[in-house]
């Protein structure tokens, strides 16, 4: 499912209002900020909040929803350059979390894997930061740390409970494919697997049937488990093939189970629809899939995402020409849309459509600071059209605002070892081998 926008307007816009109300001078620029913000009169607000930084250039919270008013604008760069600086100034849990949500929407998921980690571990209980980066952790394959965040928003009065039951569901039903996997190349689980497929193909009345065998061969199994025990130990023992056993079936059914609830209690809701939808997707129905998204943007043309959420489910098929048309209908309704913006680039790297590429990236990377995933991708399309020189000054110039990012450094590691420059190369790798220490 997409990243449901509008959910997190309404979250974001309770932090804008938190903090105003939270600063210790209040001025006319930003009290007529705020009226901007509640009115969703983004630009106006843009303007607003810099002359009150003219005022208050040190202020961390005024900086924070400067930043908002260019994510809400649909701007990832110019926020993420802002958020960053009011961090520079003073440490926000919840500036942090919209930084970090942000680089997750704008495929820099290396730089957001680490920050989510830190928010799980440090934010937990606070609900609407987690409602800022929840989708994150489903965008970065991190379905058990999913279960625990949409576990805790199941119970957030903020948060809209249909689609935290959903998304839940989803994150569950990740993890049951991905326990599945694991198990599946785990030596000694033969008759555990055999005992899923015969209850996914009916031919038995459930998943546990083998669960007898499981506790004869595995001195850690308990049928009693709850799934965040049986997480627990699987992590002492994670070739456990009995372990991996439970935890496909736990986690196979709290998915059907919160589905089940979710049918019962919003049979009408919109992210229902749009769930059944990427299940049959994953069930391998994608003709159905899509025609399902089609028929819902001619029902909902305005719910937010669901042509970006079409155009996903083409990526997560690798129908790349699908996808770039898709993305590209996204990206004209909104042109300072840099998600989409983002897809359109890789959409057309898959295709290996290299001049097309570099002439797309263009006018962005004539920025002052270009987005990470344009310098990546433009210095891919100059490597590929026999331009390694620029290929490097891309890399080159992205390394001065972004020297922790490894795919800068692995790449011109790459580049330099290409063109010969074994100085520069060593430089490189000696880099890379610190950063794994």
């Amino acid at each position: 499912m997409a990243t449901t926008v509008a959910r997190f307007v309404l979250a974001v816009l309770s932090l804008i209002f938190g903090v105003c109300t939270a600063w210790a001078q209040s001025t006319s620029s930003t009290d007529a900020a705020k009226a901007a913000l509640e009115r969703g009169d983004y630009a106006s607000a843009e303007t607003l909040y810099k002359e009150a930084l003219l005022h208050q250039p040190q202020s961390a919270e005024i900086l924070t929803n400067l930043g908002v008013t260019m994510q809400m604008q649909g701007r990832s760069t110019d926020a993420i350059q802002v958020f960053e600086q009011a961090l520079k100034l003073k440490h926000l849990d919840r500036t942090y979390a919209l930084l970090a949500q942000e680089k997750c929407k704008s495929r820099d998921l290396e730089g957001a894997r680490p920050m989510l980690a830190r928010i799980l571990k440090e934010d937990r209980s606070d609900s609407l930061i987690l409602s800022l980066v929840a989708p994150c952790y489903l965008d970065l394959d991190e379905p058990i740390k999913a279960t625990e965040v949409y576990g805790v928003l199941v119970s957030a009065p903020s948060f809209p409970r249909d689609l935290a039951l959903i998304q839940l569901s989803k994150a569950y039903l990740r993890c049951s494919r991905f326990f599945f996997g694991r198990l599946a190349t785990t030596p000694g689980s033969a008759i555990f697997i055999q005992a899923i497929r015969n209850a996914r193909n009916r031919t038995s009345p459930d998943e546990r049937g083998a669960f007898a065998d499981a506790s004869r061969s595995s001195a850690y199994f308990r049928a009693d488990l709850s799934f965040p025990e049986a997480v627990k130990l699987w992590r002492q023992h994670p070739s456990d093939a009995a372990l991996l056993y439970l935890l496909s079936v736990l986690s196979s059914e709290e998915s059907m189970k919160l589905l089940s609830d979710c049918f019962e209690q919003f049979s009408d809701s919109i992210y229902l629809q749009q769930l059944k939808f990427d299940m049959l997707a994953d069930q391998g129905h994608e003709n159905e899939a899509i025609e399902g998204y089609e028929q819902l943007l001619q029902s909902h043309p305005t719910l937010p995402d669901l042509r970006y959420g079409l155009g996903m489910l083409y990526r997560k098929q690798q129908r790349w020409e699908e996808a770039l048309t898709v993305f590209r209908q996204q990206l004209a309704s909104d042109p300072q849309d840099e998600r989409s913006a983002a897809r359109v680039s890789e959409s057309l790297e898959e295709l290996g459509r290299w001049d097309e590429l570099s002439r797309f990236l263009e006018p962005r990377m004539k920025r002052t600071n270009p987005p990470l995933w344009a310098s990546l991708d433009y210095a891919e399309a100059a490597e590929n059209l026999n331009n390694p020189g620029l290929a490097i000054r891309t890399l080159a110039a992205a390394e001065k605002s972004d020297a922790s990012s490894k795919s800068i450094h692995f790449r011109l590691l790459r580049l330099y070892r290409k063109t010969g420059n074994v100085t520069q190369a060593n430089v490189e790798n000696t880099w890379l081998l610190k950063s794994r220490q």
